[in-house]
Parts: structure tokens; C-alpha cells; sequence
């Protein structure tokens, strides 16, 4: 009996199976992508307190989660070439600053004014290079703001411009090449026909977003262009000690004639 009794133990200890409880291996979070903001932008702030729009433009670039502008960001009033502000007008230095978290962007930007500097601070979303959001300054006023990015600015344009003190029955034409490199610089040619002054230009500058400035130092001309739709306003003006149009100043319009490339 007994050797019966140990061979049933030892039969079912052999039978028998020893599961063991199954590990459970978490799932990774999916790494979220962080909004890219670099080169030329254009943006447009709507004040919601009647104060109208600002445009500005800049040349962004980034490193990780923070991106800077370039120092020669232009704020422009309403987008008009007397109410700009920025290093290549008013001679200050406007540099915007920013982060990114996922898509969330946020910029801030002191721009300044009569007594004090006017902070602007953007809080928005970013849906590929496009950028819109809200935002409040310094100064009590807030609205919203889109931004987007602009092109290179290779390529041809014509327009017409005039003298504003000594303005021309038939305003002279203005034919325009610009070659645009991977650092915003710009170098181009202008052919001027009608002009009592001036044939030719060669200009070099940069882009800052979608609007340039130029100068021809031979001549002693500068120009700052600001885009305005399918067309560019600008300016220009010759230094009282150029050898030809000495002082003169004056303003005109571009469109282009062919579509950028990309160098």
C-alpha cells in the first residue's frame, strides 16, 4: 500500500505544470515633434482695441527649442515705409526671441517707442511653418497674430518710382535682378530708364522675411521694400553727397516678373 501511495504522489507531481503570471511590458509615449521656426517670416498682429495692425518681419533661427531673429527685424505700422522701426530705419536694434513646446509657440519681441520699450508677448500654435495666436504688450494693448513663411526673393521685378520733392511728369521705370543666398544676403541690378539722374544701380542688402533693404555705396542710394500682397512698396533716397540725384528721395512699386528660385 505504501508503495502504491508514493508512486500516486510522484505521478501527480509529475503532471502537474507551474504557470507563472504574465509580465506586462509598458508602451513607449510617442516622442512629440517640436514646431520648427527658422528663416524669413512674416508677421501680422490685428489689435482687437482698435489700434489697427502691425506688420513685422524677420529671419529666424533656431537651436533645439528656442529661436532668435536677426538684428535687423523691421516693425512696420501698418505696413507703411514712414512707420518703420528696426536697424535698417530707425537705426535701433529689434531682436525677437522665442521657444517652442509640441506645436505651442511663444514669442516676445520689445519694440521701441517715445518714453519707454513696448514688449509684445505672442502666444500661439504652430500648423506646419504657419503660426497664429494671441497676444497682450507692455502698454495695454492686445489682438491676435498669424505668421508665415516668405520665399527667396531671387528673381526679376519691374516697377516705377518718383521723386516726392521734385516729382517727374512720367515717372521713371525701374527693371530689377536679385539673387538671394543662404544666408539672406541679397546682390542685384537695377537698369532706370527716364531718370534725369541715374541709369543703373548695384545693390547688395539682405532679406528680412519678405521685405529687403539695398544699397548701392558707389552712388550712395539705399532702398527698403516691404511686400504688400502680390506687390513691394518701397523707398529710396541718394545721399546729400551722391554724385548723381544728391539728396533726392522718392517712392515706388514692384511686382515681379517671374517666380523665384531657390539657390
Amino acid at each position: 500500500m505504501r508503495g502504491i501511495f508514493l508512486f500516486a504522489v510522484l505521478a501527480a507531481g509529475c503532471g502537474s505544470t507551474n504557470y507563472s503570471t504574465p509580465v506586462s511590458i509598458p508602451t513607449p509615449a510617442p516622442s512629440v515633434q517640436n514646431a520648427s521656426v527658422t528663416g524669413q517670416y512674416n508677421l501680422v498682429l490685428a489689435s482687437t482695441n482698435g489700434l489697427g495692425t502691425t506688420d513685422m518681419y524677420a529671419n529666424f533661427t533656431q537651436a533645439g527649442k528656442t529661436f532668435v531673429g536677426a538684428a535687423n527685424t523691421l516693425v512696420c505700422r501698418s505696413n507703411d515705409l514712414s512707420q518703420c522701426q528696426g536697424q535698417d530705419t530707425s537705426g535701433v536694434s529689434i531682436t525677437p526671441s522665442g521657444m517652442v513646446s509640441g506645436a505651442s509657440v511663444t514669442i516676445v519681441i520689445s519694440v521701441p517707442t517715445a518714453a519707454t520699450a513696448d514688449t509684445v508677448t505672442m502666444t500661439g500654435t504652430a500648423t506646419g511653418t504657419n503660426l497664429a495666436g494671441t497676444y497682450t504688450d507692455s502698454l495695454g494693448d492686445a489682438g491676435t497674430w498669424t505668421a508665415s513663411a516668405a520665399g527667396s526673393l531671387s528673381g526679376s521685378y519691374n516697377g516705377t518710382f518718383n521723386s516726392t520733392p521734385n516729382p517727374l511728369p512720367i515717372a521713371p521705370t525701374v527693371l530689377l535682378t536679385l539673387a538671394q543666398d543662404s544666408s539672406f544676403d541679397l546682390s542685384g541690378a537695377a537698369m532706370i530708364m527716364s531718370s534725369p539722374c541715374i541709369s543703373s544701380l548695384v545693390l547688395s542688402g539682405q532679406a528680412i522675411g519678405g521685405a529687403f533693404s539695398m544699397t548701392d555705396a558707389a552712388h550712395k542710394a539705399r532702398m527698403l521694400v516691404l511686400p504688400t500682397g502680390n506687390s513691394f512698396n518701397f523707398t529710396y533716397q541718394f545721399e546729400p553727397t551722391a554724385a548723381s540725384c544728391a539728396g533726392d528721395s522718392g517712392r515706388g512699386v514692384l511686382t515681379i516678373n517671374s517666380s523665384p528660385w531657390n539657390y
